[in-house]
């Protein structure tokens, strides 16, 4: 990585101070980690051993993003619907918007499944209520609602068999799962993972590594923590970063843990006490991460 990692085994991958950094995504094809400042309307890229970060400016709120079969283009999950993001030109394709009669709703966090879906959720701006829906995006353009009732729907992820897909409730502190359908899409009944409610902090985006393990970020709590298939927490991360917010794994082994993070409503006095807020770190890990699926754009 680019620098030495400190206390606790982090260091610091990129140390943009982002208002609402998240979505991170590792493409081991060109080495190279996307991230995004969803109110800055902002993807960052920056390759391992690079310099800064490359920023692509995309005009409006953006969630999170997902591979496709061509590094240079993205699909992005926008205020304004699904896009196809060329990062060599900046240009934007419409695929499609589920939520054009609700201009108070963006996008949060999501992820492309085993079968080349991109699965995204959303939340009203003031995440007061259970306006929540997950959404599911067809490489065709075809899109469907697969649940609904979420305060704020966050990070999504897969059992490294596909038999599981995990999604965060920030607004409930619930990380809950559904037996997933890989062939078809289709979700069983919502079940409770992990009511994390003990927990410092607010459970935010997630990945899930090869063990199958669930890593989730904990806004407002300063850690990562590691959950056991059935809930149980194995481990727990201290970050110096009061807001983490999502996690990757990359790397050349997918064994380097990255994690973005958001200086959001930090006062100046918490800001100084955390003065890597907004960064992005990495942290090495015994157990590695699984690879990135890639959209199925027609």
């Amino acid at each position: 990585m680019s620098s030495t990692a400190g206390p606790g085994g982090v260091g610091v991958f990129s140390d943009g101070r982002h208002r609402l950094g998240e979505g991170p995504l590792w493409d081991a094809r060109v080495r190279t980690l996307h991230w995004v400042d969803i109110v800055a309307g902002e993807v960052l890229s920056r390759t391992e051993g690079a310099g800064a970060a490359r920023v692509t400016r995309v005009g409006a709120d953006v969630g999170c993003l997902g591979l496709t079969a061509e590094p240079d283009v993205l699909v992005a999950a926008l205020r304004t619907g699904w896009h196809l993001l060329d990062l060599r030109t900046g240009a934007l394709r419409l695929l499609a918007d589920p939520e054009p009669d609700r201009p108070s709703c963006r996008f949060n966090d999501g992820a492309v499944d085993p079968a080349g879906r991109f699965w995204s959720g959303t939340l009203e701006d003031d995440a007061s209520g259970p306006d929540g829906r997950l959404h599911v995006l067809d490489g065709d353009g075809t899109y469907r609602t697969a649940d609904g009732g979420f305060r704020c729907a966050n990070g999504i992820d897969w059992s490294p068999d596909g038999r599981w897909m995990y999604v965060v409730d920030s607004g409930r502190d619930r990380v809950y799962r559904y037996a997933f359908d890989a062939a078809t899409g289709a979700l069983g009944t919502r079940e409770v993972l992990a009511d994390t409610t003990a927990l410092d902090g607010v459970p935010d985006g997630l990945r899930v590594d090869a063990a199958g393990d669930v890593w989730c970020a904990f806004w407002d709590g300063s850690h990562v923590t590691r959950f056991a298939p059935d809930g149980t927490v194995r481990e727990r991360v201290d970050l110096p970063v009061r807001r983490p917010t999502s996690i990757a794994f990359g790397g050349p082994d997918l064994r380097t843990m990255f994690v973005t993070s958001a200086t959001r409503g930090l006062s100046g006095g918490q800001l100084a006490r955390r003065p890597l807020s907004g960064a992005v770190l990495y942290r090495e890990v015994a157990v590695p991460g699984l690879p990135a699926h890639h959209f199925a754009a027609a």
